[in-house]
């Protein structure tokens, strides 16, 4: 599969992919982790890394967003086009436009399968720059120690690094300020050594201490994340994040090392008590000094995937190589196996999204000829901010800044809930999240957020398969966006269509008549997704009664229901669907899809009950045609997404042997 999933990458791109100086993403472990590699020169007492490089959080050029499940880019509920605090929870490095606004927590069944979905700038998996994508949750117990509790806050206040202040509460008893990594976990980062090992150009480290590092000399506070955690990975310290997957460069070589050394899998160490401080990170230093080295137990969970890195071009926040999908990654939802606050419904959990460019002009590990870019370049970097350069006689001066010349940025998400499959649905039963990308606006308006769509947009399902029907949004989008419904507000609906091409849906006398294969079997259901339970409605004639035929209050009325204005909140959560019946399913949303304004459209592809044996068959024949060549990188794309066009192209030769296999088993 490894060789089937590097030919489609090579394929894809349609080009020869040439060695280059690489600087993959984060850091080369030396120190301890290979104490072996350690020169005895007293400077690279800790570790060698390469490079991830970020600049202090002021007006950037946009760079990586996630679209699905909604990140924040820090907002959390304000209402303008640019969020108001770049420092609330964490370093995005990202332009202010971007991030959902909050508007209710999503709740996802453990074992589920949530697509993550984003979209990134700069290319990624092509020969113009090394890239690398992290993808990492964190949960906790939503009655756990007040100091450790994840949440979203109610302010825009970056939360106080004091702990007579920091879990402030309002008069309803709610959290002042949203809090990701816990006070406690900072005053370590404040307490730890950085890793001076590192290179850092002509940078000037503000402190000696792991909130430096060249990416963010200043030691800039962002919530209580750690600077130094979050510009190099795998990081060398304890950290709250578990790892999901890791999308790199090189993935046959590098991918055995990141997940070798991800904290899922192995421990780390730390060093208290010593007299030298900040506290030192190798353990020789650390034990000669009187203090106490321990070590930090490991997650104890699989090891993160790890993937080729997924191609799109630079300079553009748009879709992937394959069939213009977004690039994406499912993630199976953690039970308690793993998460223990599963039990009890009680786990409050984020995602986080990391995205590194690294430039050849600094080398790091994975180079081929073993060469490193570390603290011995500094004195003589192999980079300068804004250098003059003489071609063909003239001078020239090049925009460079030694902080951007690899670079992260990240996006996270707004908190949310894992809960148990309710009593009645299989533990192995597959349950698929079907959400809501996008916000309210234009093209330009929600720019670099998306307009509204489907997540995902098709999805591939067996019978006897569940679909939980659940999305969010916000009420706090800017006044002006343009939409339909009342000024600032998401609200989004199911209702079944004859095609992706139709903007008509069907009638509840075409649904009952027994000739349509109707989505929801049941009226109920089909009213709950399509109405999302409104009350208090007006009719049309009431509404022009009460505003006096002035049609833009009409429009903002919230008991206008054909607007879905009567929607309490825009978090809808539909619950689980059994999917029945099968075949080819068409869906749209009343309010939001405007011919040739926008599109908001899904498709549910419900196949066959596959057998075991078909199985068998379904896999010999998709690696028969895997074999040929173009399909090979499909195949193997398919598995990792299988709600896409290509993963449709594969199931319908699964449904055709399924159908082979029922005429013979029919003898």
């Amino acid at each position: 599969l490894h060789q089937l999933r590097t030919a489609m990458h090579h394929h894809l791109i349609n080009q020869e992919r040439t060695s280059v100086c690489q600087s993959y993403y984060y850091l080369d472990l030396v120190s301890f982790l290979f104490p072996s590699c350690v020169r005895t020169t007293p400077m690279r007492t800790a570790l060698v890394a390469t490079l991830l490089t970020c600049l202090l959080a002021t007006s950037t050029f946009a760079d990586i967003y996630q679209q699905y499940p909604p990140g924040s880019n820090d907002r959390l509920n304000e209402q303008g086009a640019d969020r108001q605090n770049a420092q609330r929870l964490f370093n995005s490095q990202n332009n202010a436009r971007g991030g959902y606004c909050y508007g209710g927590s999503l709740n996802y069944y453990a074992g589920s399968i949530v697509p993550i979905e984003w979209t990134n700038q700069h290319s990624c998996g092509s020969s113009k720059a090394q890239c690398q994508v992290v993808i990492q949750y964190m949960c906790g117990y939503n009655d756990g120690p007040e100091e450790e509790r994840i949440r979203d806050g109610t302010t825009t206040a970056t939360i106080n690094d004091d702990p007579a202040t920091f879990n402030a509460k309002n008069a309803n008893g709610d959290f002042v300020s949203g809090m990701h990594e816990s006070y406690a976990y900072y005053q370590l980062c404040k307490g730890r050594a950085r890793n001076k090992g590192l290179f850092t150009s002509n940078q000037n480290l503000n402190t000696n201490d792991a909130r430096s590092t060249r990416q963010s000399n200043g030691a800039t506070r962002y919530g209580f994340e750690c600077s130094e955690e979050r510009d190099y990975y795998p990081y060398w310290a304890a950290s709250p994040w578990k790892d999901i997957v890791v999308y790199t460069e090189d993935d046959k070589k590098m991918c055995p090392y990141f997940q070798k050394e991800s904290l899922n899998v192995k421990s780390r160490f730390s060093c208290s008590g010593s007299k030298q401080t900040p506290q030192p990170i190798d353990e020789g230093t650390c034990k000669s000094n009187g203090g106490s080295w321990t070590e930090q137990q490991a997650w104890g969970i699989p090891e993160p995937d790890c993937l080729p890195a997924p191609w799109n071009r630079d300079n553009h926040l748009g879709n992937g190589a394959i069939g213009g999908a977004t690039n994406s990654f499912n993630w199976t939802v953690p039970t308690q196996k793993t998460e223990s606050c599963v039990i009890g419904d009680k786990c409050v959990c984020t995602i986080r999204i990391r995205y590194n460019i690294t430039t050849a002009e600094i080398d790091g590990y994975g180079m081929y000829d073993g060469a490193f870019t570390d603290y011995t370049a500094n004195a003589k970097p192999p980079i300068s901010t804004d250098p003059s350069i003489t071609v063909a006689g003239n001078n020239f001066t090049l925009a460079v800044n030694t902080a951007q010349f690899g670079r992260t940025f990240q996006d996270r998400t707004h908190t949310f809930a894992i809960k148990n499959r309710p009593s009645n649905i299989p533990a192995d039963a597959k349950i698929f999240n079907l959400g809501v990308r996008g916000k309210r606006g234009n093209i330009v308006q929600t720019f670099p957020a998306t307009e509204y769509d489907f997540v995902p947009e098709t999805v591939v399902a067996q019978a006897g398969d569940y679909i939980h029907f659940q999305w969010t949004g916000c009420d706090n989008n800017p006044q002006n966006n343009d939409g339909e419904g009342f000024d600032g507000s998401d609200r989004s609906n199911i209702a079944q269509i004859p095609d992706v091409w139709a903007n008509l849906p069907y009638s509840d006398d075409d649904l009952n008549s027994g000739k349509i294969n109707a989505l929801f079997k049941d009226r109920n259901t089909r009213q709950l997704m399509s109405n999302l339970g409104q009350t208090g409605c007006l009719s049309y004639a009431e509404l022009l009664e009460k505003h006096g035929n002035n049609n833009g209050n009409i429009e903002d009325d919230r008991q206008n229901c054909m607007k879905l204005n009567a929607a309490p909140t825009p978090h809808f959560d539909g619950g689980l669907v059994k999917m029945t019946s099968e075949g080819t399913f068409h869906y749209m949303s009343t309010r939001n899809n405007n011919f040739s304004n926008r599109s908001q459209k899904g498709t549910i592809i419900i196949l066959p009950l596959v057998p075991a044996w078909g199985v068998a068959l379904i896999v010999i024949g998709a690696v028969a045609v895997a074999a040929a060549g173009t399909a090979t990188g499909g195949y193997v794309y398919s598995k990792k997404h299988p709600h896409g066009r290509v993963a449709n192209a594969f199931n319908s030769v699964s449904e055709k042997f399924s159908n082979l296999g029922q005429r013979l088993r029919r003898g």
